[in-house]
This record gives structure tokens, sequence and C-alpha cells, in this order.
């Protein structure tokens, strides 16, 4: 289930950059992407690489004490206005607009945010949470762990991040009751 969601939401992002599905995806480096090309990208319609990009950004900038814990309203503001940052602004880089909106910028959580760590795999499996979108959550997710476990990488790989959501997969169905982040940070956080 949960490698099926991903396989979908990679295809559409290796399409997304120009790379055929099958092509051996080369790590990004976020920290060398420019607003120009974020402005491109939202210029075209490519909704893959934007929800990609920005998700990965949003759990890269994610606080300790934020923690897991996603406001997925208050977070689509934050992508909003880091695209309106980069339009006004093409000659900065996207790690630091993002970084004006996300992170510590984002006001407390309210009600309606939720904590990953509770999602379980079951959850996931059955299409009972309330995730945003499976894909975009485990993108998130990814970028919280680089984060937080490889000493300040901003390093996107495709490649890696396919095999991972296939590990999760097999470690969830294996584990219906652990949660989402316990199973990520199994195969993200090495």
């Amino acid at each position: 289930m949960i490698k099926a969601a991903i396989s979908v939401f990679i295809l559409g992002l290796s399409i997304s950059l120009s790379a055929a599905p099958a092509a051996r995806a080369e790590p990004i480096d976020a920290a060398a992407i420019g607003c120009t090309v974020l402005n491109n990208r939202v210029s075209a319609g490519d909704e893959a690489f934007t929800n990609a990009l920005l998700n990965w950004m949003g759990g890269y900038h994610a606080t300790e004490k934020q923690g897991t814990v996603v406001e997925w309203s208050k977070l689509s503001t934050a992508f909003d206005q880091t695209i309106a940052f980069c339009n006004e602004n093409p000659n900065v880089g996207i790690m630091s607009a993002s970084e004006k909106f996300m992170g510590e910028a984002i006001e407390d959580m309210g009600p309606a945010s939720f904590d990953l760590a509770i999602v379980t795999c079951t959850d996931v499996q059955s299409k009972s949470s309330v995730l945003k979108d499976l894909g975009d959550t485990l993108m998130w997710l990814a970028g919280y762990h680089t984060s937080m476990h490889e000493n300040d990488s901003t390093m996107i790989d495709l490649e890696t991040f396919v095999k991972q959501a296939g590990e999760i997969d097999t470690y969830c169905t294996a584990n219906p009751t652990v949660s989402l982040v316990t199973a990520s940070e199994k195969y993200m956080a090495e």
C-alpha cells in the first residue's frame, strides 16, 4: 500500500524532473536550488516538483520543539508565502526563502494540528489517518530526518527515498501498530 502510493508519487516527480522513470535519479542539493527554479516550476504548473520540494523543506525546517507535529493548513500558508517571496526575490536560494516562513516562523500549532508520531502503520495502510497525502507526508519526514540526523545535509536523494519507502512499507506490514514516525526513522535516519 505505502509502496504503491510512493511509486505513483515518484513517477510524477521523476517526470517533473524531466528524467525517464527508469533512469537513475541524481541527488539534488536543496541548498543549490534558487528561487528562479521554483518560480519556473510554479509557472509551468509543476505541482509534483513544487509539492515535493516544499514538503521536504517543511520537514527540514521543523524545530526540535515542533517535533513531528504538523498543521497542514499552516504549512500550506508557509508554502504560499515562500512562493510569493521567491517570485519577488528570484536571486535568493530556496533554503533561505523557505526558512523565513517555516520552522520557527510558523505560529504555534492549533487544534487542526496532529502528531505524525501517533499515526500508525495500520492508519496509513487503511487510509484512515488524517495525512494530507502519503507521498507529501513521507517527503516531509525525509526532510525532517535529514535535518535531525544528517549533520545539516541538504541533499534530496529520490532513489534512496524510493528504496526507503519500500522498506517502510515492508516494515509497516510486519508491524502494523508501530507509528509512521518510528517506521520512517528506522530507514530515513540511518
